[in-house]
């Protein structure tokens, strides 16, 4: 699987985080900036992992968005 990109503002590294709520047994995926004070997240979660990927990878200036 593709690697995640660094943090399109402040350059830092990104993690994948795994959830569930206490509705679904489904896990869910969403992608953060680990620097202290960089609040980027993405405000949305998907139910498959390489979606989360693909949505934090893509930039406005990539062809794909």
């Amino acid at each position: 699987m593709e690697k995640l990109k660094p943090c399109p503002f402040c350059g830092g590294k990104a993690v994948m985080e795994t959830f569930t709520t206490s509705f679904e047994k489904h896990p869910r995926y969403r992608v953060r900036c680990t620097e202290k004070g960089c609040r980027v997240a993405l405000d949305w979660d998907w139910f498959e992992e390489k979606e989360a990927l693909e949505a934090w990878n893509r930039r406005a200036d990539d062809g794909t968005g």
